[in-house]
């Protein structure tokens, strides 16, 4: 009997939206819970691609508690910036 041992290489990227920080779960329902609402408002955001700051801290708490890596508040902050900026290029 011979044992074959395969090691993966998993490269980790970094959220490029809110959809992939929400994706990055296990479940929409596991999403919400972190967060402290419910799934029906996490689907929402995550058809808007948008976070409210008020939820940053707890989904950020839920994160590390389930080993989700390169969820910080950081990230969420780039992440709203981002969706901020085109739309103050637009007015000036």
């Amino acid at each position: 009997m011979y044992r074959i041992s395969m090691l993966a290489t998993i490269e980790i990227t970094q959220p490029a939206s809110f959809r992939d920080v929400i994706g990055r779960w296990p479940t929409t329902r596991a999403f919400a819970r972190d967060a402290g609402c419910s799934p029906t408002l996490v689907r929402q955001w995550r058809h808007r691609d948008s976070i409210p700051a008020q939820y940053w801290p707890r989904i950020v708490e839920g994160a590390a508690r389930r080993d989700i890596v390169l969820v910080d508040l950081k990230l969420l902050a780039q992440l709203a910036a981002r969706r901020r900026a085109p739309a103050a290029e637009v007015r000036t």
